[in-house]
């Protein structure tokens, strides 16, 4: 059996503020309903049939199968009723507006044109006031209320260039995610840097003065974007070498343009009374501390050539020197520059390794369940299939399935190759189903998660030494950007300074992520 190392090398240790190209091994979704459900299209994608939905909803559904949303109804309930305040004093009062966190550590936000509002625990992290969380969210509230989605084309996605083999034939895919499987090869991309098309500059700018109105008639600082703007520019300066990708910059108006128009509107509005509920600094940050800081293990990651699932509790080796994927759907890695590849999905929900074979036969209308054998991989229960098959192209593959039984789940390991290669990867790519194994106690403990915890300085204490008392990874520059403050200046007794903490993942871990619901 193949030993796994230690997990947590690659959880996050840092903080990843500054947009970043998308690693092959970013964790983008769970292993979960998402693969029984299918996903929706947006007209005109070729992602999935979306009937019945809209293309906001179908967006919408899109965004929660690809990235998925925070699951803190506090935070969340916090939110709602920043942007109800501000929704308030908006154009449109027939507007169903909604709300959500993405699970996404790149600050960003968007609206959707039925007034869908997103925005991303990587934005709230940087925020310090309550003027700056509903500065934001007015500016995305501000799109709806101009009908700029209305000006545009469509709502056509962007994805990120992580690419697919070409090799993944589409009835492979579409085994493991229905309906989605197809377009995922079709477009040759993954769908884990799913966004909307962009919006004009101009449409920015309006969003940007409407929204500052909006914020300071509700009683609102309008100073709070200009405060925010800021910090996300200095946030991504901390990262000159990244490259700017899917960052609220990449489609929006230069930063120190932005800065100087909305800070001149902002000196130009009156705000009217504040809130009474308005919470101060402190009120705020209660909501922000435990927030994850950079990629969620919990979704799953890579150490290496193993993937690690903290939540599912499992781990799989893939072949070393491969490369690795991982989306909403599956997990998967592919032998450079061949049409082999070893993929791993959840097929069912139950104890009966058989089940999974029942799926498969039905999903590829070939019989692989009258040819599955029962057997035990790594102390679970198992069974196994092999099959040929010949592609549109002519191309004839073969493929052996693997299904495993684990924690009340069936997941399938799905190994293929070109048929006179098959007997040269044969042996690496089963080595690599019979992997799988349950993680333990110990190495979930041993997964480290960075959170977003608030601690409070000592006088005169300079943010190195606090961060030195509290162990931070965090780099003093970090830690001056998102709290706002000039990184040489001593800090009052008292002060609320936000750090990220390395904690063990188990320290409180909930239940699994999702549940897969009968096929």
């Amino acid at each position: 059996m193949i030993s796994v190392p230690k997990p947590g090398v690659h959880a996050s240790s840092g903080l990843e503020i500054g947009p970043r190209r998308l690693h092959p091994f970013a964790p983008a979704g769970v292993l979960a309903a998402i693969l029984l459900a299918g996903c929706a299209q947006l007209t005109g994608s070729g992602i999935g049939d979306g009937e019945g939905l809209s293309e906001s909803e179908q967006v919408a559904l899109e965004l929660e199968h690809s990235v998925g949303f925070v699951d803190d109804p506090q935070l969340q309930s916090y939110v709602e009723s920043v942007a109800e305040r501000v929704v308030a004093q908006g154009k449109r009062k027939n507007i169903d507006y909604r709300y959500k966190i993405l699970d996404m550590p790149v600050p960003n936000a968007l609206a959707l044109p039925d007034g869908q509002i997103f925005l991303s625990r990587g934005v709230l992290i940087l925020v310090n006031s309550e003027d700056e969380l509903a500065s934001i969210l007015a500016h995305e509230i501000a799109h709806v209320d101009e009908r700029h989605a209305s000006q545009r084309e469509n709502l056509a996605l962007v994805t990120s260039p992580i690419r697919l083999g070409t090799g993944i034939a589409g009835w492979a895919t579409g085994l493991i995610i229905p309906d989605l499987g197809d377009a995922i090869v079709e477009l040759g991309e993954s769908t884990t840097g799913l966004f909307l098309a962009p919006y004009s500059r101009e449409q920015e700018r309006e969003a940007d003065r409407a929204g500052q109105a909006l914020a300071a008639a509700a009683g609102y600082d309008p100073g709070g974007l200009v405060d925010l703007l800021d910090t996300m520019a200095k946030a991504e300066a901390l990262d000159p070498e990244s490259t700017p990708e899917q960052s609220w910059f990449d489609t929006h108006p230069s930063t120190n343009e932005r800065v100087s128009l909305t800070r001149k509107h902002g000196e130009s509005l009156t705000p009217a009374v504040r809130p009474v509920s308005a919470r101060d600094r402190a009120g705020l940050l209660a909501m922000l501390t435990g927030l994850v800081v950079g990629e969620n293990p919990g979704k799953g990651f890579f150490d290496e050539n193993w993937f690690v699932h903290p939540e599912l509790a499992f781990v799989m080796g893939f072949p070393p020197g491969w490369e690795g994927i991982n989306t909403s759907g599956f997990v998967g890695a592919q032998k450079p520059d061949e049409e082999t590849f070893v993929m791993l999905a959840l097929v069912a929900k139950g104890t009966d390794p058989m089940q999974g074979a029942s799926v498969a036969s039905r999903k590829l209308e070939i019989d692989v369940k009258s040819n599955a054998q029962p057997g035990i991989v790594n102390g679970l229960p198992a069974a196994k299939s092999q099959v040929q098959f010949k592609r549109n192209d002519g191309k004839v593959e073969k493929a052996e399935l693997t299904w495993i039984a684990h924690g009340g789940l069936i997941y399938q390991v799905m190994a293929v190759a070109p048929l006179e290669r098959y007997e040269a990867v044969e042996d690496i790519m089963r080595g690599s189903a019979h992997s799988f194994r349950a993680l333990t106690n110990e190495e979930r403990a041993s997964i480290l998660v960075v959170k977003l915890r608030v601690v409070e300085a000592r006088r005169g204490e300079s943010i190195a030494e606090l961060a030195e008392r509290v162990k931070t990874p965090w780099s003093v520059d970090v830690i001056a950007v998102v709290n706002g403050i000039p990184a040489g200046e001593p800090l009052e007794a008292g002060e609320l300074i936000k750090v990220g903490l390395q904690e063990s993942y188990t320290a409180q871990a909930g239940e699994p992520i999702a549940t897969p619901t009968s096929p």
